[in-house]
């Protein structure tokens, strides 16, 4: 028998048939506007960045300066070894007219430089690392430390 100090029981928490005619109708409503924004072009307008005016000429990079092939005698007296060497200065834009006027006394320091190290010193790999910042340090006393950002060593040949 019933007692009747039962309680009815409770109805399971749901979303029911309004529910989920709601959400049908709800989720076709912003598929189809979705859709519209996308077929319209409204979403890639919205996405992709807008390019700020800048002026192409103050934007131009470091030049290179190429300097004069050398070919230096190497290894004291009586020695037929020479040393080919070629490279490139990397100078801002505004300061290669600078550095190309003092390239006589750039080569003059070089051929100086590099008659001074010993063949042995030349010949070893690990020590172009250490010639490239000897040359490069005294490429900037010259022309100054803003004049000369790097030196690229091209060819650098002993025969």
């Amino acid at each position: 028998m019933a007692d009747a100090t039962e309680e009815p029981e409770e109805k399971k928490a749901g979303l029911g048939l309004k529910g989920w005619a709601a959400a049908a109708i709800l989720s076709l409503v912003l598929g189809g506007g979705g859709f519209y924004a996308a077929y319209s072009g409204m979403v890639a307008n919205a996405l992709t960045p807008k390019e700020a005016p800048h002026p192409v000429a103050e934007a131009r990079g470091p030049e290179f300066l190429e300097l004069e092939p050398m070919l230096v005698s190497v290894g004291g007296e009586g020695s037929i070894k020479q040393l080919r060497f070629r490279a490139f200065l990397q100078v801002p834009y505004q300061g290669a007219d600078h550095v190309e006027a003092l390239q006589p006394r750039i080569l003059d320091i070089f051929a100086t430089y590099l008659r001074a190290v010993g063949t042995d010193t030349l010949e070893n790999p690990a020590a172009l690392l250490r010639i490239r910042a000897q040359l490069l340090r005294r490429v900037q006393l010259l022309a100054g430390p803003e004049a000369v950002s790097d030196l690229l060593i091209i060819d650098f040949v002993i025969t």
